[in-house]
């Protein structure tokens, strides 16, 4: 015999097996199926009767009010489960400003803990707005580097250390709604 009447004779005993298995299993998936589709049109007509029967509501406000609340249910579980997209801009949490690195964190939408750090050796800037408590006319804060010998890093106009942090916030704010950030 050839190899390729052997697999026909395999095929052929395998298939009428297979067969065999579906024939004896058709009656009983039959019956099952029966019997779910009785039990579902049982289901249906007592759903049917319990709408229609006399209440002190009606049954379909009863069934209205079931189905706001599954709708209530099933916004709450996907509220709960769904993960909520981060916004691109939040990772947008460093960038240059006069001349120094400004870095910052998000709480929810907003800005949080401004601060600079030197461009050159990546140490935190102290700041020195003496120049806004006298009667000079030029109000500014410096941010000085004592790393790299109390040397001027930045330096931003208008008034004290709480106008400059405001004004950097402010760019920050601008950069966002203009989408430059994304050109950094």
């Amino acid at each position: 015999m050839s190899e390729h009447s052997v697999k026909s004779i395999r095929n052929g005993a395998i298939a009428s097996v297979i067969a065999g298995i579906i024939l004896l299993a058709v009656p009983a998936l039959r019956d099952f199926v029966v019997s779910f589709l009785s039990w579902l049109w049982s289901v249906i007509n007592w759903c049917w009767e319990a709408l229609v029967a006399l209440y002190s509501l009606p049954g379909w406000v009863c069934l209205l009010a079931f189905v706001l609340a599954l709708i209530g249910l099933i916004n709450i579980f996907l509220v709960i489960n769904g993960k909520s997209e981060e916004p691109e801009f939040k990772t947008y949490i460093q960038d240059f400003f006069h001349g120094a690195k400004w870095r910052w964190s998000w709480i929810g939408f907003q800005i949080s803990d401004v601060w600079c750090f030197c461009p050159r050796c990546d140490a935190t800037l102290v700041y020195d707005d003496s120049s806004c408590r006298s009667f000079s006319n030029v109000k500014k804060t410096d941010f000085v580097c004592e790393n790299c010998g109390h040397s001027v890093v930045a330096s931003i106009t208008g008034g004290n250390i709480d106008y400059a942090v405001g004004a950097i916030r402010r760019e920050i704010d601008r950069r966002i709604r203009t989408g430059e950030y994304k050109k950094h």
